[in-house]
C-alpha cells in the first residue's frame, strides 16, 4: 500500500492505491480547507505533492491553471494517490 508522508513533521500513513488525497488528509487529522465540500470547484484544498499520483483530470487541470504559484500543486479532493507521496501544506 502507498505511504503518504506529511511534512514538516514526517508523520506517515498507509492508504489504498487510488485513494483521494483529501480523504487521506482528513483521516490523518490534518487541517485542510475545502470550502466546496470536496466537489472540486475551488482551490482551497491545494497541497504541494511529490511522488506517484494519478495524472490530473481535466477539471483538476482547470483548477490548477488558476493557481499563479509555481510548484508541484495538486487539488486534494480530485488527486488520487498511486504510490508513495510526500505532502505539504503552507499552513502545517
Amino acid at each position: 500500500m502507498p505511504v503518504i508522508t506529511f511534512l514538516p513533521d514526517g508523520a506517515t500513513m498507509q492508504v489504498p492505491r487510488g485513494t483521494r488525497l483529501l480523504g487521506a488528509v482528513l483521516r490523518a487529522n490534518r487541517p485542510i480547507g475545502y470550502s466546496c465540500r470536496g466537489l472540486g470547484v475551488c482551490v482551497a484544498c491545494r497541497l504541494r505533492v511529490e511522488g506517484e499520483m494519478a495524472p490530473p483530470d481535466a477539471r483538476e487541470r482547470r483548477l490548477l491553471a488558476r493557481i499563479a504559484e509555481p510548484g508541484p500543486w495538486r487539488i486534494a479532493c480530485l488527486a488520487r494517490v498511486l504510490g508513495d507521496v510526500t505532502v505539504r501544506a503552507d499552513y502545517w
